[in-house]
């Protein structure tokens, strides 16, 4: 029984890094493309629109930033607990 216990929290724990590998390259990419867009980097190559909706685009990116990086937390642990459901259809409380 031990030996199965380990095999599932390797697996886990596999889980949660390869994870955690995606949140950085996530949050690290929105970081870079709202630093781009505030220090107007390659501005000269940009679309006009890009330009011109420029503080609303920092503002959104900079909104999704702050939502993963404080629902990271959450989002590892819910994927490394995820919640055991009774079965397919069934409700214990209400099925017999």
């Amino acid at each position: 029984m031990t030996r199965i216990r380990k095999e599932q929290e390797k697996v886990v724990n596999k889980i949660v890094q390869v994870l955690k590998q995606r949140l950085i390259f996530l949050i690290s990419f929105l970081s870079v493309c709202v630093t781009i867009l505030i220090f107007r980097v390659g501005e000269s190559w940009w679309l006009f629109w890009m330009v011109k909706y420029r503080s609303r685009i920092i503002g959104i990116l900079l909104l999704a930033l702050v939502v993963v990086i404080i629902s990271a937390p959450l989002i590892i642990e819910s994927s490394k607990r995820p919640r055991n459901f009774p079965g397919p259809g069934k409700n214990p409380y209400i099925d017999p």
